[in-house]
């Protein structure tokens, strides 16, 4: 099945087999993409109806659109993503033009009353009211007729019938209103309609009794190709009165409610009289299973017997496909719901700005020789109490007998942020130059006197010397070796980074975590902005930060790769910085991707050498632990250049002198 939604929606088709034991392997829960899928159904409806209609996940007792919210399942397979678009748009479109006070039930039924001859109803189909007779120990005819009844006869089937028309009519309007988005009601209709089963019904004698049944099943597939307008006496009137080419006609609910009239009572008109059991003992005719041809004569409705017609099975089947088509007609297709611990999952990730990106094109695949066309890797934008009470990902799920450590390293990082921020002088530094006796500029009152004796160079200017605006992206290495000091030690140089900046005028610090999670049963890279003081308070840092861990791998470049279009370009106007902390070389690999060795250092250097390339100044520690290796010195060397330091973060000092080296530096 082709996908509408190739273009921007990631379809895994991965071998879901383990090639041990060969069994299948079910996925985890894949909230990643269960808040995409929303985000991006969202969009969808809000682009097509203009409105901002709220699309969620079916929660208990919430299994159908009220006309305000659109609803849709909580397990969507990738083969059922387009028929789920086209079903949200549908329904968003019904919020969007349908007017729902029409078939509330008090309104309906008035309609009801003012519009049919409610006792010819009554006396048609025997709906009279009853008694309990001792006599006879049995229910009997009290003559009165039962009118409540009727309407309720009347009204299931106008609901029906409206339904259809409705859906015509919004149909169209998606077709006109949105080309791009046809497909999408195509998938739909695909999955409802369009079966082999229906084809087969409609082109044998199925269905083809004057009775209510059949004249539903023939409208509700009116538009199939394989449609006979022959089967019932009253389906040619009905299909003139739809006049489905010029369904644009109609503007409003209320005008698809008057054609679903006329269609009800062109089908009323054809359908014969109820027959009561004492007209059956009377020997009263019985014409339900007999129609009359346009002369006048009976007949049998239908193909002759015997042809095309449906095995048993086949009747099975199509008694469920038409299940299927009532419960998209009548808005009441089921869906699977999701827990309340999923629900607020979502809404954490969603609230996060989490998504996945491809990185790592090219790099060495899983097998020998193989290119790998890239993974996915995990970019999550804003770090909150709700994400981390979630415990969706293991790097903002910190053991909490280990927190109180993470805790004293944080403030011990604010109050030498303190002292680093007094250090911090050349950011606040600013010099003033005056020129005088010039020919230009601002009079210098000094020299006025001067005029007399015709000298003209009797102005001054002032020019002041300021830094811009500046940025820091500090991006801190979450691997498993960075445990314990090192880990202290980067997140006491980070937080005192941070803490310093706040201090001085015209810096912004954004902080960043690479790490690596595990998303439905998939190992990736990911990366956690977990500060930004555009949009956060230092307080944030004081509170927040002893939850961030170090559980994964060294996915270097590929994190970089990620984020690159977040860190904000240099420029004439604007400096920007990059700080990175790491302790050694780059390091991943999953099914999608070997990354390692030489391959992941060219990489690592690929996308520094990118940063620079963007006026972006480079600043790299390595954070090393009780062995050193020269070799991962060495390859820091080659992927951070001239940026890369090794210094010990936890003096204020060389902190400062190197950080004041980087401001300097023109």
């Amino acid at each position: 099945m082709s996908h509408h939604s190739n273009f921007w929606y990631d379809f895994d088709q991965d071998d879901n087999v383990d090639i041990l034991t060969g069994e299948e392997i079910k996925p985890g829960k894949d909230y990643v993409k269960m808040a995409a899928t929303l985000r991006a159904i969202s969009n969808f409806v809000r682009i097509v109806t203009g409105e901002n209609i709220p699309v969620k996940y079916n929660n208990k007792d919430e299994s159908f659109t009220d006309g305000k919210t659109v609803v849709i399942s909580g397990n969507i397979k990738d083969k059922d993503f387009d028929p789920t678009v086209g079903l949200a748009l549908h329904e968003g479109s019904h919020c969007l033009l349908t007017d729902f006070d029409i078939i509330k039930e008090h309104n309906f039924n008035n309609y009801i009353k003012n519009s049919f001859d409610i006792e010819s109803i009554c006396k048609k189909h025997n709906f009279y009211e009853t008694t309990w007779c001792d006599e006879k120990s049995e229910m009997v005819s009290t003559g009165e007729y039962n009118k409540s009844q009727a309407v309720r006869y009347i009204a299931d089937t106008l609901k029906q019938l409206l339904n259809f028309v409705e859906d015509r009519r919004i149909d169209y309007y998606i077709y006109k209103n949105a080309p791009g988005y046809q497909g999408y009601y195509e998938a739909l209709y695909d999955k409802y309609f369009h079966s082999k089963v229906i084809d087969k019904a409609l082109q044998s004698n199925e269905k083809t009794s004057e009775d209510l049944d059949s004249y539903m099943f023939r409208l509700i597939n009116i538009t199939n190709s394989n449609r006979d307008l022959k089967s019932l006496k009253g389906l040619m009137k009905i299909w003139k009165a739809l006049d489905l080419k010029n369904i644009d006609r109609l503007k409003s609910t209320q005008d698809a409610l008057d054609v679903a009239t006329n269609v009800f009572e062109i089908i009323e008109s054809h359908l014969p009289a109820t027959i009561s059991e004492n007209q059956e003992q009377d020997g009263g005719d019985n014409r339900a299973d007999e129609t009359t041809t346009d002369n006048g004569t009976p007949s049998q409705s239908g193909s002759p017997s015997g042809v095309n017609e449906l095995t048993d099975s086949q009747r099975k089947q199509l008694q469920k496909a038409i299940e299927k088509q009532k419960e998209l007609l009548d808005g009441k297709i089921k869906k699977s719901n999701i827990s309340k611990k999923d629900k607020n999952n979502i809404q954490a990730i969603q609230e996060s700005g989490s998504e996945t990106k491809t990185v790592g094109n090219g790099m060495p695949g899983r097998y020998y020789g193989a290119k790998s066309n890239g993974t996915d890797c995990l970019v999550v934008r804003t770090l909150s109490q709700s994400l981390i009470d979630s415990r969706v990902y293991e790097t903002l799920n910190e053991r909490e007998w280990r927190q109180e450590t993470n805790q004293d390293a944080i403030n011990d990082g604010l109050r030498l942020g303190t002292q680093l921020g007094r250090k911090l002088q050349v950011r606040n530094d600013e010099r003033s130059l005056k020129y005088t006796r010039l020919n230009k500029g601002k009079i210098d009152k000094r020299l006025v006197s001067s005029l007399g004796y015709g000298y003209t160079s009797v102005f001054n200017q002032v020019f002041e010397e300021r830094f811009n605006p500046a940025i820091v992206h500090i991006s801190v290495d979450a691997s498993g070796s960075m445990s314990g000091d090192k880990w202290k030690n980067a997140q006491r140089a980070t937080v005192a980074i941070a803490k310093a900046a706040s201090m001085v005028g015209n810096l912004d610090i954004v902080i960043s975590y690479r790490s690596t999670e595990e998303i439905a049963r998939k190992n990736v890279p990911a990366i956690f902005i977990a500060y930004d003081s555009r949009k956060d308070k230092i307080n944030k840092i004081a509170t927040l930060f002893k939850n961030i861990t170090c559980p994964g791998i060294t996915p270097e470049g590929l994190c970089f790769e990620a984020i690159q279009k977040e860190i904000v370009d240099g420029s004439g106007d604007m400096d920007s910085y990059f700080i990175n902390f790491s302790d050694g070389a780059p390091y991943f690999e999953n099914k999608d991707i070997q990354y390692w060795g030489q391959y992941a250092v060219r990489h690592t250097k690929n996308q520094v050498d990118n940063m620079v390339h963007r006026g972006i100044k480079v600043l790299s520690y390595f954070i090393s632990g009780q062995y050193k290796y020269e070799s991962n010195e060495s390859d820091f060397k080659v992927m951070y250049g001239k940026g890369a330091e090794f210094i010990n973060t936890s003096q204020v000092v060389p902190l400062a002198k190197t950080l004041n080296k980087m401001f300097s530096t023109k």
